[in-house]
């Protein structure tokens, strides 16, 4: 048998292959921040044919992260029962499902939010909107939003937690010296740049 086809682990996590699904942006999230009946069968689908891990598109984890309208959530625990609704499809098929959990920040869509929030404000080409710097008590309330999203992926039967740190999302832009021009506590240097990522990591662990 090929080695794809066999079980592995990832830290204290066994899939039955080596067969992962990574996220996309389906675009598939109701008002209210639910996924679509067809993203579960989507899922659904995937599972039975055979991936082993299947990593949901991103999740945004505050309303304010939401990087557009079609943008499916995990910032309440109203959701908790629908998320449920999903990990049973998967588990039931056999499959294993991770949440990928975001905020947009600078990349959030006018329609999806009043005012995108970054590391500095920024107005470049590429963007939907302005964005705003951020307050310390906002991106405190960011990081905590990212802790409770792990917490109601665990609660909802999630297998794992995959963290959005890239693409230009609030993590990679507190990363980068282009869009993080703070000389506080969460800027500057590459450790002052680096603090976001840590304390959301000591959250979504805790």
């Amino acid at each position: 048998m090929s080695l794809l086809f066999t079980p592995a682990r990832i830290g204290t996590l066994t899939v039955s292959n080596r067969l992962v699904r990574s996220a996309t942006a389906e675009r598939l999230g109701l008002p209210d921040g639910r996924s679509r009946p067809r993203l579960l069968q989507m899922y659904r689908d995937l599972a039975r044919g055979g991936v082993g891990l299947l990593v949901t598109g991103h999740l945004f984890v505050h309303p304010a992260g939401r990087v557009h309208p079609e943008m499916a959530g995990i910032h309440t625990d109203a959701l908790i029962p629908y998320l449920r609704g999903l990990t049973d499809l998967v588990h039931r098929e056999g499959g294993r499902i991770a949440a990928q959990i975001n905020f947009g920040g600078m990349r959030c869509r006018p329609d999806a939010v009043p005012e995108a929030l970054a590391p500095s404000s920024v107005d470049f080409p590429f963007l939907p909107q302005p964005a705003r710097e951020m307050t310390e008590e906002e991106i405190w309330t960011v990081v905590e939003a990212f802790g409770q999203a792990a917490r109601r992926a665990q609660v909802a039967g999630f297998d794992a937690v995959q963290v959005h740190a890239a693409h230009g999302y609030l993590i990679n832009q507190f990363l980068s010296p282009l869009v993080n021009r703070r000389t506080d506590g969460w800027g500057g240097d590459l450790q002052g740049r680096m603090r976001f990522l840590r304390e959301v990591a000591r959250a979504v662990r805790a």
